[in-house]
């Protein structure tokens, strides 16, 4: 049974004309119904989105750095989408999802067509984030939500993510610059993963996870967030454009661009720590598949809300 959440315990002490550096961490987590997914509720304030060219690890499409400026909270998932609470949606709604998967025994992706959500090539419990989900499958999830609980959930948009990811701080990821201090609040590629993924370049610490980790392994960041860095790819709202030469100042969803290409964020346990940045961005493309269909082993996401 669902329940609705009381707001008026929702003070926000932080105005919207605060900047990032002053933020303090987020002030409330609440959830919807039984088998939604805890949300956190994040202040209004301004960010720096993407990359200084003086990082060293920037990508071209990581500029130019921009201020966005939230004069609305938001809410977004305290962890990403779990398996157990993806099944819920599964069992509720009478969802189809069609076996196969990509996944990776090589150095090139592959299709496995017996893999999916409940097997997706390693094991996992419903802990572990959901993967072997299309963008279309995360749209669906969210659309149930927002019929289930009356409330509008949605994927983040760039800035919502980034914004979260960043909570308040300004170095290459949350933590601080370094790749090689990731393993306490990361998963990603690093000398535990070697074993799957022989010859990859790796972080120089152990997490002790070969795979994904059930959410809420690692340390969260200041936001009181957890895997915003790390564990799967997570699906954005966006279009992808090659830079954010005219993109939104305002955290809204950017809709002009290549819509067919949707967007990753945040990296995975698959891969090389350089990715695991804030401000790192992937445009999805295929050649054999409808973008927005393909499901890889290592891609999942997690759900914003809007609060007002």
């Amino acid at each position: 049974m669902c329940f609705r959440s009381n707001y008026a315990a929702l003070i926000f002490l932080v105005a919207s004309t605060a900047t990032a550096k002053d933020l303090v961490p987020a002030l409330s987590d609440f959830k919807d119904c039984e088998v939604c997914p805890v949300m956190t509720a994040l202040p209004a304030g301004t960010f720096e989105m993407g990359s200084p060219d003086t990082d060293p690890q920037n990508g071209f499409d990581e500029g130019p750095q921009h201020e966005v400026r939230f004069t609305s909270s938001f809410a977004i998932g305290k962890h990403e989408v779990t398996r157990g609470e993806y099944s819920a949606f599964i069992e509720a709604s009478g969802y189809s999802m069609e076996m196969g998967c990509h996944h990776r025994t090589g150095p090139q992706p592959e299709f496995g067509p017996n893999f999916h959500w409940l097997n997706p090539s390693y094991e996992q419990t419903d802990r572990h984030p959901v993967v072997c989900v299309s963008w279309n499958d995360a749209h669906a999830y969210v659309s149930w939500l927002t019929s289930e609980t009356g409330h509008r959930y949605r994927l983040p948009s760039e800035a919502e993510w980034e914004y979260a990811a960043r909570a308040g701080t300004s170095t290459s990821r949350h933590w601080g610059m370094s790749e090689h201090d990731a393993c306490e609040y990361a998963n990603g590629a690093d000398l535990s993963a070697e074993v799957d993924l022989p010859g990859w370049t790796v972080a120089q610490c152990n997490d002790g996870h070969i795979h994904s980790a059930a959410v809420g392994s690692f340390r969260p960041n200041s936001f009181g967030i957890h895997d915003m860095l790390g564990n799967v790819a997570e699906w954005v709202e966006d279009c992808w454009n090659e830079t954010f030469e005219g993109a939104p100042v305002d955290g809204s969803v950017w809709r002009e661009g290549d819509c067919t290409r949707p967007i990753l964020r945040g990296a995975s346990w698959h891969d090389d720590p350089r990715f695991l940045r804030s401000a790192n961005r992937y445009g999805f493309e295929s050649l054999d598949w409808n973008n927005k269909e393909i499901r890889y082993y290592n891609f999942g996401f997690r759900v914003a809300r809007t609060l007002n």
